[in-house]
């Protein structure tokens, strides 16, 4: 791998971007079930099909994020969608055990819209302004910071949960679902971190 390519800064908040969509998505896809399941009693299938919502979302926004994506460029479209994901996670920071699935599902459905608008463009936005003798390091480099990340936000989101469950062991139901309200935050304040990345990504004007 060619890692001169990190002194170009598109391509660096690019490579930050894919590492952390691990836990803005993956992270997020760990505790989302998860909740479902030991907060509101729900089995695996049902917790799978209240989460494929999540889907939806993504299938509603990848067309019109692509078509931005040519006219613009990509900062402002991954931008955009980083700040509605963001947005779409607060619900869950404040879940209880009577929060209402139809409110969740909704907040689902536009996390959703959010994801496929920045996945998309980070990726074309690694690739502005390279030579085509780097691409194939380029992509190397992407996918390998996009494998990390999903393994390394899965498993920081997982002890952030498990600690707060232990911090609440003793208050029942109430005190689990407050120990996913922190790991919920956690997944936030990743989110935000990779807002501010998205700044260096390049406009369409920057090829």
């Amino acid at each position: 791998m060619d890692l001169r390519l990190f002194r170009v800064t598109s391509f660096s908040a690019a490579g930050g971007l894919l590492f952390l969509s691990g836990f803005v998505l993956y992270g997020a896809m760990l505790l989302v079930p998860l909740y479902f399941q030991q907060v509101r009693g729900q089995d695996a299938f049902t917790a799978g099909l209240l989460i494929a919502a999540q889907g939806v979302g993504a299938l509603v926004s990848r067309g019109p994020a692509g078509i931005l994506t040519d006219r613009i460029g990509p900062r402002w479209v991954a931008f955009a969608g980083l700040v509605v994901v963001a947005a779409a996670t607060v619900p869950f920071a404040f879940v209880t055990t009577d929060t209402r699935e139809w409110w969740l599902v909704t907040a689902l459905v536009v996390r959703g819209v959010g994801l496929s608008a920045v996945t998309g463009p980070v990726m074309a936005g690694a690739y502005l302004g390279l030579d085509r003798a780097a691409v194939p390091h380029a992509s190397i480099i992407t996918r390998t910071a996009q494998q990390v990340g999903e393994s390394f936000g899965t498993a920081v989101l997982a002890v952030v949960l498990q600690r707060s469950i232990a911090a609440h062991a003793d208050t029942g139901p109430a005190g689990r679902a407050r120990a996913f309200d922190v790991a919920f935050w956690w997944s936030i304040g990743f989110t935000a971190v990779a807002i501010v990345l998205a700044l260096w990504l390049p406009t369409g004007s920057e090829d």
